[in-house]
This record gives structure tokens, sequence and C-alpha cells, in this order.
């Protein structure tokens, strides 16, 4: 059992290790244990804890460690995944012939990577206000088009297995899914995306978010069923279509406030002008919000104050105009109105079905799953890797 499978770099994965991995994978796949699904996976297992290998000498290079508590937190939180208590879930794994270091060697892998890629790679990963907004701005032109809530298990070449290869492997987990394997379990065992630590969650996109050989089988799917393999730029692509419902995005709401000065009627241009004057005198006196109200009962602008919530388009095209791409706090200019001259003051902006946050961590995700992987084939490439078995 201690016999080498494969040595990396002078390190060596036993045997032993596979077994372990085998069973480990096995287990969590939910699928029933026999020699026949051992047999399709065992390549793939290997594979991994060659790259595990590679990963660990890596961060030992660059001195990046991680502590026993880390290890345990994440034992804590696989233990509560499975609705068990940590002690019931280690008893388990040992009835089920899987030794407990066994997991624990993996979760150290995959918090080490994580600890690797957030070092090394992502400080080099930038999202500019411009690429979000690029993508903000396809969503609201999408609005009425379906979104997709899914998840994924992305298959990618290593520069030394074959695309038929790759191929044959996705179409194996395919099989191995619709037989009944817990979709996140084998996306965390063998996805190589960046959502392979959360199983493999992508949250709500659209088709404007994706490679549109996914977004067209996702087209054609229903929501519970799995699409696959499917080719892209970045490999081959296992979907799982969870839920789906048409968008809304692109209507503003916005927290209004206002500093409003009457025109009396009937009002010659003279007045006018002292109306117009007093209101850009307001204007330059006021600092944010929470101006508004004393500002209003030192200027005697009875009628202002908070306008409550409104939409954007429901605005008056003067007001709307002048509030479009007001920033938060900032005055706008006077507004006239056929019954007074108005100064809007913005206190908060929501764009209903536009997540900024979540855009820009989606497009952080995608790029840093593509930076690593080119690491990743950088150190396979390096390696000197001596496969046993």
């Amino acid at each position: 059992m201690l016999r080498a499978a494969a040595v990396v770099n002078d390190e060596v994965v036993s045997v032993l290790d596979v077994k372990m991995r085998l069973r480990l994978t096995v287990m969590s796949s939910g699928l029933k244990d026999t020699p026949e699904l051992r047999q399709r996976v065992m390549r793939r297992v290997l594979r991994n804890l060659i790259d595990e290998r590679l990963q660990a000498q890596e961060a030992k290079r660059l001195d990046i460690a991680v502590s026993d508590k880390d290890v345990d937190d994440a034992l804590n939180q696989l233990a509560r995944q499975n609705k068990m208590p940590l002690k019931r879930f280690l008893s388990y794994l040992q009835q089920q012939g899987v030794l407990v270091e066994a997991l624990r060697d993996q979760v150290r892998a995959q918090l080490t990577w994580q600890a690797l890629v957030a070092r090394r790679l992502r400080p080099s990963v930038q999202i500019t206000d411009e690429e979000v907004n690029e993508v903000a701005e396809q969503v609201r032109a999408d609005s009425g088009s379906m979104l997709w809530q899914i998840s994924e298990i992305v298959l990618t070449s290593d520069g030394q297995t074959t695309d038929d290869e790759i191929r044959r492997n996705a179409e194996r987990l395919l099989q191995q899914l619709r037989a009944g394997a817990k979709f996140g379990a084998l996306a965390r065992q063998f996805s190589e995306s960046a959502t392979a630590p959360r199983g493999g969650d992508v949250g709500w996109v659209n088709a404007a978010q994706l490679p549109e050989e996914i977004a067209a089988a996702l087209t054609a799917m229903k929501p519970g069923t799995v699409s696959g393999p499917i080719r892209s730029l970045d490999g081959y692509h296992i979907v799982l279509l969870r839920k789906q419902r048409q968008s809304t995005a692109g209507e503003v709401i916005l927290d209004l406030n206002q500093v409003f000065f009457p025109i009396p009627e009937g009002a010659a241009d003279a007045a006018r002008q002292q109306v117009m004057a007093a209101a850009a005198e307001a204007r330059g006196k006021l600092n944010g919000c929470q101006d508004i109200d004393a500002t209003a009962r030192a200027l005697g602008a009875p009628g202002s104050g908070n306008l409550g919530t409104v939409k954007l388009s429901e605005l008056p095209s003067a007001a709307r105009e002048a509030v479009t791409r007001l920033p938060i706090g900032q005055p706008s200019e006077p507004v006239v109105t056929p019954t007074g001259v108005n100064v809007l003051v913005v206190c908060a902006r929501k764009e209903k079905g536009i997540d900024r946050a979540r855009i820009k961590r989606q497009l952080s995700d995608e790029r840093l799953s593509m930076a690593s992987r080119r690491f990743m084939r950088d150190l396979r490439r390096n390696a000197n890797v001596d496969v046993r078995i």
C-alpha cells in the first residue's frame, strides 16, 4: 500500500493515498461503490493528488501554510453540510474505510491552494468600474430575458491530457450525475473552476454573462436537469440548472430629497430670477442629504424635504435628466417646473436586478479561474512526474 503510485518532484503519492481518496470520492458522490466506478474515477483521482503535491510544493516555496485550526474549522463545516456533529461524521468516515487523515490531507490541500491563489494571483486580478458597467448595461438591455441559477463542473486541458480524454472524463461525470451522484460533491472533487470550493455554485446569470454555447444549452433545459458536456473556449462544462425566472432588471429606484422654491403665479421675470438665484444659493450651501431639512428651514423653503422612494422613470423629464447620473449626496442644478424651482439630492440609488457587487465578484472569479488554470499548467509543465500505476 505504501508503494508509489506516482513520484512528483521526488515526493511520493502512495497507492494508499490513491485508495483513500478513491473511497472518499465514491462515498461523497452518493454512488454505489463498484469496481467499475473506481476504475472510471481512479485516473482523475490520481491526477488530483499529483496536482495537490505540486500545489503544496509551490506553497512551501512561498512559505504559505495552513494552520490546524483552519483545517478543523473546514472539517466542522463539512460535518454541518452533512447534518452531523463532527465526531459522528469522522466516525462515519472510518466505518466506510476512509482514514480521517486522508480527509484532513484533502482539506488542507484545498485550503493551501486557495491561500496560494489569494496571495500569488488575486492581487493581479483587477476588475474596473467600466467592466462592471459594461455587464450592467447588457443586463439592462436584456431586461425581460431569462435568468438562470446554475451550478457548474468545468474540466480543462492540463497540456498532457488529450481533448478526447477530457471529453470522456466529462461524459463519465455526467453519467454518474444521472445515476444519482451529488452535483456539489463531484464539483468539489473534480471541477477546475473557481466555483469548485462552493460545490460549483455560480448563482444567477443571464445569457450575456455566459459563453454562448452554455447559454444555448440552458435555453433548452428545465429546472432540475443537467446538461453536458458543453465545449467552450475554457474546456468542457457540465451545467445544472437549478432555477429560472424572467429578468426585471433596469428599474432605478431613488431615495430623493429636494429643496423647493415656489414661483408665485403670474410673477414677473425679475421675481423669477430672484427665485432662481435663491435656489442656486441653496445649492451651494447643501452638503449631502443631512443638510436638506436645516437648509430648507433656514431659507424658508416650504415643500422641501424627503420625497420618499420614487421610480426614476416616473419623474418629470427635467427632473429625471437632472438626477440620472447625479452622484449620491450631491445637489443637482436647479430644475425649473411650472410651479417653482427644485434642487434635488439623491440619497440612495438602487437598480432593480443589478447587483454590482455580484457582477464584480463573478468577473473576478472568472478571471481568477483562468489565471489559476494557467498557473497550474505551468506547475505541471515544469514538474518531473513519474506515474507508476
